[in-house]
C-alpha cells in the first residue's frame, strides 16, 4: 500500500501555495509523519508534515525528503545558505494552516488507500477463486459506494450488484429489462461526454439532463477488443476523482472473468450477439467462429443476406417511452437480432426482411424513418456470413453517399449508389477530369452568356427526351425549349437518338453532380 506524491499534491492543489516536484527522488510513500525538533533521520518512505521553522538543522536525509511544510518563518540559516531544498518533494501551505488538520488529512489518504487495496484485494481473490461476476461487483460496489453495472457492446446487462436502492428512473427500468432500449442507447451516444470518453483509455463521466445521477463509465476489453463497460451509478455519493482508478481497476478483473466465458457466453442470443461482432471486426478465423456457433445450437442467418445499418444521430428519444424504439424497428423488421456496433446499430438480415428487398418499398417504413430522423443504409446482398464485415462497409457507404447524393431519401440500398463510390479515388480530383467534353462546353458557354444550356440539357435527359414534360419542370414554353436544344446541338453536335450517347452524358452529370457536392461544391439544379 502507498500513496504518491502525485496523489498527495492532487488533492491538496487548492490548498497549497507552492508545490516543487523532483522527478528524480522516490515518490511514493508508505505513511505519513509529523516533523519534531528530536527528528533525526528523514526517510524516503515517509512525506513529513510539519512548520517550515520547525524543521531540525542537522536532521539526517533532509536534503532530499519530502515535505509538507507551514509557512510560518524562516527555515534555519544553515539549510537556506545551501539551497538544501531544491532537491526535496515539496508541498508549502499558509501560515493560517492548522498542521494537525493537515496531518489528519494527510492521514486520511493514507487509509483510504489502505481500505482501497483492501477492497481490490478481495476483488482479485473473487477472480481468481473464479466465484464470478457477482463477488466481483460485491466487493467493488463496496469499495466504490455505489451501484455497479456490467454491460456488453451491446448494451445487455450481463451483471451488477445490489442495486435496490437505485433512484435513478432509466436504469431501473434497464436493470428491470436486462438489456438497455434503443431509445436509450440512441440518447446516450448523443452527449457530449459520451462521444468524448469514447476516445479515451480512461474513465470517464457522464451527466445528462434526464438524471441527477452521475455515472463513471470503464471499459471492459479483452485484448485490444472492446466487450463491453462497467457503469458506476453517484446514487449514493457523488463520485470522486479516485473512483476513476477503482473503476478502471475494476474492468481489469472483469475482463479476466469474462475472457473465461464462463458468463458472457450463457445464451443462445449473446453468442449470436458476441459472433456478429467479431466478423464485423473483421477476423480472420471467420469460417472457424461460425461452425463453432452451429455446434452450439445458435441459430445463424442463411440464404441470401444483407447487412443493414441504422444511424440514431438524429433521433429523439426524450418524448418517447422506454422500449419506443426496439418496438418500433420489430415492427418494420420483425425479429431482426441488431447490434450496437462503432455508434449504430447493426443487423444481419434474411431474405424474408422488407428491409432489404429492392422490391418492396414500404411507404409506412419510410414516414417511420423520416419522421424519428433516422437513415438506414443497407449493402447488396450475399450468402456467405464470414463476408459481413465487407458488406457492413458497402452499408456504411450506403449511408455516406445518400446523404450528399439522396439527403431527402432516408433509406439508401448501396446497389443504387455504387456508382458513385467507384468514384472514391477521383473525389480530390476536379470533377471536370472526369465530365463529358460536351458538358465542359456547356458549363463554359454558361459562364460567359449567363445561360442555362448545362441544366437544361439534364432536364431533358432525365425526362426521356420528352419536350413537354422538361418545359414544365423548367417553367418555360416548349418553343424556348426547343430553341435551347438548338443552341445544344450546334455546341455539342451529340447525337441524342444514340443511347449510347445519352447514356455517357447521363452518367457525366451524375458524376459530376457527386464529386462537386463532395467537395463542397454543387449545382442548383441537383436532384
Amino acid at each position: 500500500m502507498s500513496v504518491s506524491f502525485e496523489q498527495i499534491s492532487r488533492y491538496f492543489a487548492k490548498q497549497a501555495v507552492h508545490i516543487q516536484w523532483n522527478k528524480t527522488l522516490r515518490a511514493d510513500y508508505a505513511d505519513t509523519m509529523l516533523i519534531t525538533k528530536s527528528l533525526a533521520y528523514f526517510a524516503p518512505e515517509f512525506i513529513y508534515v510539519g512548520y517550515r521553522s520547525g524543521l531540525p538543522e542537522h536532521a539526517e536525509g533532509l536534503e532530499q525528503a519530502s515535505l509538507m511544510l507551514i509557512n510560518d518563518g524562516a527555515e534555519p540559516a544553515s539549510q537556506l545558505g545551501q539551497g538544501m531544498h531544491s532537491g526535496q518533494n515539496r508541498l508549502e501551505f499558509g501560515a493560517a494552516e492548522d498542521v494537525f488538520e493537515l496531518y489528519n488529512q494527510t492521514r486520511a489518504l493514507f487509509l483510504e488507500e489502505a481500505e482501497r487495496e483492501q477492497a481490490k484485494g478481495r476483488m482479485l481473490e473473487a477472480c481468481v477463486a473464479g466465484k464470478g461476476l457477482e463477488a466481483i461487483l460485491s466487493a467493488a460496489a463496496e469499495l466504490l459506494c455505489n451501484p455497479v453495472i456490467i454491460i456488453d457492446v451491446s448494451y445487455r446487462i450481463l451483471a451488477s450488484s445490489d442495486c435496490s436502492r437505485v433512484t435513478d428512473p432509466i436504469w431501473n427500468d434497464n436493470l428491470q429489462q436486462g438489456y438497455c432500449s434503443y431509445d436509450f442507447i440512441a440518447a446516450v451516444h448523443q452527449l457530449t461526454s459520451v462521444q468524448t470518453g469514447i476516445a479515451s483509455q480512461e474513465a470517464y463521466e457522464v451527466e445528462c439532463s434526464g438524471s441527477e445521477v452521475t455515472k463513471l463509465v470503464a471499459k471492459i476489453r479483452i485484448g485490444s477488443k472492446p466487450v463491453g463497460n462497467v457503469i458506476v451509478l453517484g446514487d449514493t455519493r457523488p463520485i470522486r476523482q479516485r473512483d476513476h482508478e477503482l473503476a478502471g481497476f475494476t474492468a481489469e478483473l472483469v475482463a479476466a472473468e469474462l475472457a473465461k466465458n464462463s458468463f458472457y457466453r450463457n445464451s443462445s442470443q449473446a453468442e449470436y450477439e458476441e459472433l456478429i461482432y467479431r466478423l464485423l471486426e473483421g477476423e480472420a478465423n471467420g469460417l472457424a467462429l461460425i461452425q463453432e456457433s452451429q455446434r452450439s445450437g445458435v441459430r445463424l442467418p442463411k440464404g441470401r443476406l444483407s447487412v443493414m445499418v441504422l444511424d440514431l444521430a438524429g433521433y429523439e428519444a426524450a418524448s418517447k417511452y422506454n422500449g419506443y424504439l426496439r418496438d418500433q424497428l420489430h415492427l418494420y423488421f420483425g425479429k431482426e437480432r441488431l447490434i450496437f456496433y462503432h455508434e449504430h446499430m447493426v443487423g444481419v438480415c434474411e431474405d424474408s426482411s422488407a428491409a432489404v428487398s429492392p422490391r418492396e418499398r414500404n411507404p409506412k417504413l419510410r414516414e417511420f424513418l423520416v419522421a424519428h430522423q433516422i437513415r438506414l443504409g443497407i449493402s447488396r446482398e450475399f450468402t456467405d456470413l464470414t463476408d459481413c464485415r465487407k458488406y457492413y462497409l458497402q452499408a456504411l457507404k450506403a449511408l455516406e453517399i445518400g446523404r450528399i447524393v439522396r439527403p431527402a431519401e432516408p433509406r439508401v440500398l448501396y446497389a443504387d449508389v455504387q456508382l458513385y463510390d467507384l468514384l472514391s479515388p477521383y473525389a480530390r480530383q476536379d470533377s471536370r477530369e472526369i465530365s463529358h467534353p460536351a458538358l465542359t462546353v456547356l458549363r463554359e458557354f454558361d459562364e460567359q452568356h449567363h445561360a442555362d444550356l448545362y441544366h437544361t440539357l439534364y432536364c431533358y435527359l432525365k425526362n426521356n427526351q420528352q419536350l413537354q414534360k422538361t418545359a414544365d419542370e423548367l417553367f418555360v414554353h416548349r418553343n424556348t425549349l426547343r430553341y435551347r436544344l438548338r443552341q445544344i446541338d450546334e455546341l455539342v453536335q451529340v447525337d441524342l437518338s444514340q443511347i449510347d450517347q445519352v447514356l455517357r452524358l447521363y452518367m457525366s452529370y451524375q458524376m459530376t453532380d457527386y464529386l462537386d457536392k463532395l467537395n463542397g461544391g454543387g449545382h442548383p439544379w441537383c436532384p
